[in-house]
């Protein structure tokens, strides 16, 4: 009964507190984003490294079956946040995959297709591109009843196409798409790629030409060397500090024996 009762009161502890961070309020939110905002403007405000995002992987929807654009924005807005390269999602006719790739000027594609005499999905690493096929993914569900968990299963299958398309390859943590091994499988999987995958994908593409965005705060870029002329007072006055020359000689403390030793 004694564990009981502490099991009772933990447990009640924990929602108290999951109640209290929900019920925030929004202004503390609000009043974190602005002093982080006023910190970053003190020091110049955010400038992007030039060419550091080079390279394009495209996401080439031929098929009309089903519009899953939104639900493939959700899976992917966690994947840009983590390596920002230049990802898009396109409209285009069906064709040869390959001459597809070409025409959309990407150095990675995967091509989202609705044909029941294809498989499910096709990695072809040789030639940087991965098919998706949507008409495989209606298995065991009704349309158009279950239309959310079909669009999800899509978005999904798509994410797992770039895992294995841009050199995400094992993980030692469990349970997110690549981990799938049918499609029911997708229902169940989280649609966030683990850290080290991000890590394999962030290296492998940099190797192919396909590079993130890279943005830092002014200043760094100014003692980097690599910041641009400033544009206004207050990069001018970091840029001016950055560059000044010493008011004062520079003292070096001469060698003592045991330094010598």
């Amino acid at each position: 009964m004694k564990l009981k009762s502490t099991l009772a009161t933990v447990i009640t502890a924990v929602t108290s507190l999951a109640l209290f961070a929900s019920e925030a309020p929004k202004e503390t939110t609000t009043q974190n984003k602005k002093a982080f905002n006023d910190r970053v403007a003190q020091l110049g405000g955010f400038v992007i490294y030039p060419n550091s995002q080079k390279g394009r992987v495209a996401f080439i929807d031929t098929q009309s079956d089903i519009d899953f654009t939104k639900e493939f924005d959700e899976v992917f807005k966690d994947v840009k946040r983590q390596i920002p390269i230049k990802l898009d999602f396109l409209k285009m006719s069906a064709g040869e995959p390959l001459k597809l790739k070409v025409e959309a000027k990407a150095d990675f594609a995967v091509i989202i297709v609705h044909d029941e005499s294809l498989p499910t999905s096709m990695i072809v690493p040789e030639e940087k591109y991965a098919v998706v096929n949507v008409a495989k993914y209606k298995k065991g569900l009704k349309m158009p009843s279950e239309a959310a968990l079909y669009k999800k299963r899509c978005s999904k299958a798509a994410l797992k196409a770039y895992m294995l398309l841009c050199g995400g390859c094992a993980s030692r943590y469990p349970g997110h798409v690549g981990t799938a091994q049918s499609v029911n499988d997708l229902d169940i999987s989280h649609d966030k790629l683990p850290i080290d995958i991000q890590d394999g994908i962030k290296k492998y593409l940099s190797s192919a030409g396909v590079t993130p965005l890279r943005r830092t705060i002014y200043k760094k870029a100014v003692e980097e060397g690599w910041a641009p002329a400033p544009t206004n007072d207050i990069q001018k006055a970091i840029w001016d500090k950055v560059h000044a020359m010493p008011t004062a000689p520079i003292k070096i403390k001469p060698e003592t024996k045991k330094v010598r030793e």
